[in-house]
């Protein structure tokens, strides 16, 4: 397992990022992209190490802005690979991290990362008992709706659909990513999970 090292200059901006969100007007709380670009955020983001500062970000138990976050920053996504997905997925020290990634990628990315949670042995026991207990109680908004289609489209976050779609499109021609499946199909083979782990 390749061990994640966060650097001084990550954990430093990403707080600050956090702390100073929260003391200004946004267009879109908890965080919008206009903030981070008229703050001159941007640059210093997209200059640190994407994996360092997705696993921070992930990490902050904090999962509705940790996954608006990343709808703000697609740039994050553009070289980060399978692997770079597993290395986050076996560096989560909380339950949330899992939470977080799941509904970002799940649901902007349009990418499963189910079996790489439930079906890896670096990741423990209780986390995967914690997801699948959850996970299928949040079914629905693990795909985008009528209303998130519509905040895209507006440009609510500071972002566009077609800025999401490209993102997409990049995971959709990697091959060791998995599509997702109907809402259907994953309530079915969330119950298939659970019952393996006897829950």
């Amino acid at each position: 397992m390749r061990k994640i090292n966060i650097t001084s200059s990550t954990k430093e901006l990403s707080d600050y990022l956090l702390s100073d969100s929260k003391t200004k007007k946004l267009r879109y709380y908890p965080i919008d992209r206009f903030y981070i670009q008229n703050n001159n955020f941007l640059e210093k983001v997209l200059s640190l190490n994407n994996l360092e500062f997705l696993f921070y970000n992930l990490e902050l138990v904090n999962e509705t802005y940790s996954v608006q976050l990343l709808i703000c920053l697609p740039e994050l996504w553009e070289n980060i690979t399978y692997n770079d997905v597993i290395t986050l997925i076996e560096n989560f020290t909380n339950s949330f991290s899992f939470y977080a990634l799941i509904e970002f990628t799940h649901k902007y990315l349009e990418i499963d990362l189910m079996d790489e949670i439930f079906y890896n042995e670096n990741v423990e026991l209780k986390f995967k008992k914690d997801c699948i207990k959850y996970f299928p109680n949040i079914i629905e908004s693990l795909y985008m709706n009528e209303f998130d289609c519509r905040e895209l489209e507006e440009n609510s976050y500071g972002i566009n659909i077609e800025q999401i779609k490209k993102i997409q499109l990049k995971f959709k021609n990697e091959d060791s990513f998995k599509k997702t499946m109907s809402k259907e199909e994953l309530y079915k083979k969330l119950s298939e999970i659970k019952v393996m782990y006897q829950i």
